[in-house]
């Protein structure tokens, strides 16, 4: 941190107290992060510090729970980060667009691409963070390519500044809050990955992601991906919404069933069982007799007992 960073965060007179959690990581860049915050504290008590419990890929700063700046603010990127930390207190997007941001139903991922002597980035930094401020359900990830190229050739993002709306929608340039927010909102809904209804699911919400495919009559199009996922809870959740689904709306099962089915041989045991379990839920005769073709081959004996399981559910329900 160089002196004139250093003044400039003694002069600044926030309008609160911030408190900004340190994301804790084994990645290599971590320490310039701690280093940076314990600099903060020695220079001024305007931002409270604190080790964040939040998970977190890459190093950085929480600004809010849904906030993530992986970043060093200095040079021309401290006055806008210091600007967002001022709009924790006080969110006020411009141009009056808080009732669009107050009809975003579904949480939505922005991913900013920075580099530090970008001429347009700080103007992307000081709209974005009001906009994720003001709305909860906008998670955004300010990320600084340059610290962590690795990432950002992940994220095919060449150049900067960078905006990427869930994985596919992306901006290059400078960009106004409205374009943003205006495609945040009329998005099509079901186009919602499996992160982000992961994340409507830790929320409590499962009822609203059976509601919006019986009401739709489709598939959200990464909810497959609940099902198939690493974490238990997760495919719990989701056992939940098939449920719904099966009772409510069986033919809105036969595109699910398909990809369980093809999907089956790749997984581990565990997702195999309640893949088992979901098949029994929603499947049909010919997919009885496919779990049937399969018992032979299972190894496993949980995995031979939900076979049997799910055999039994098809047969129960549809009278076999």
């Amino acid at each position: 941190m160089d002196n004139m960073t250093k003044e400039r965060i003694k002069a600044w007179t926030p309008l609160g107290r911030p408190t900004l959690g340190i994301a804790n990581t084994e990645h290599p860049e971590q320490k310039k992060f701690e280093t940076f915050a314990r600099q903060c504290q020695e220079i001024s008590a305007a931002i409270s510090w604190r080790q964040s419990t939040q998970p977190a890929a890459l190093p950085g700063f929480f600004l809010k729970n849904n906030i993530l700046y992986s970043a060093l603010p200095l040079e021309r990127e401290l006055l806008p980060f210091l600007k967002g930390l001022d709009s924790l207190e006080k969110p006020h997007p411009v141009n009056d667009i808080q009732k669009t941001l107050d009809n975003i139903e579904a949480p939505c991922r922005l991913t900013l691409y920075i580099a530090l002597q970008c001429p347009h980035c700080p103007g992307m930094v000081e709209r974005l963070i009001p906009l994720a401020a003001a709305c909860e359900k906008i998670y955004l990830h300010i990320i600084d390519g340059s610290l962590f190229p690795d990432k950002a050739q992940e994220d095919k993002a060449m150049s900067a500044p960078c905006l990427i709306l869930n994985d596919d929608t992306r901006w290059t340039g400078a960009v106004a809050e409205e374009e943003i927010v205006d495609m945040i909102v009329n998005k099509e809904s079901m186009d919602l990955d499996t992160k982000a209804l992961k994340t409507i699911l830790e929320d409590g919400r499962a009822e609203w992601i059976t509601q919006r495919m019986l009401t739709t009559n489709r598939l959200f199009k990464g909810f497959s991906g609940l099902l198939l996922h690493e974490t238990w809870s997760v495919r719990l959740g989701a056992m939940v919404v098939v449920e719904a689904l099966a009772e409510k709306a069986p033919a809105l099962c036969s595109d699910l069933e398909k990809i369980l089915i093809e999907v089956f041989s790749t997984k581990d045991i565990p997702v195999q069982g309640d893949i088992l379990y979901a098949l029994g839920e929603i499947g049909t005769p010919d997919t009885r007799n496919w779990i049937a073709a399969q018992q032979e081959a299972l190894s496993h004996e949980d995995l031979k007992d939900a076979a049997k399981d799910a055999i039994q559910s098809i047969e129960d329900r549809l009278n076999i």
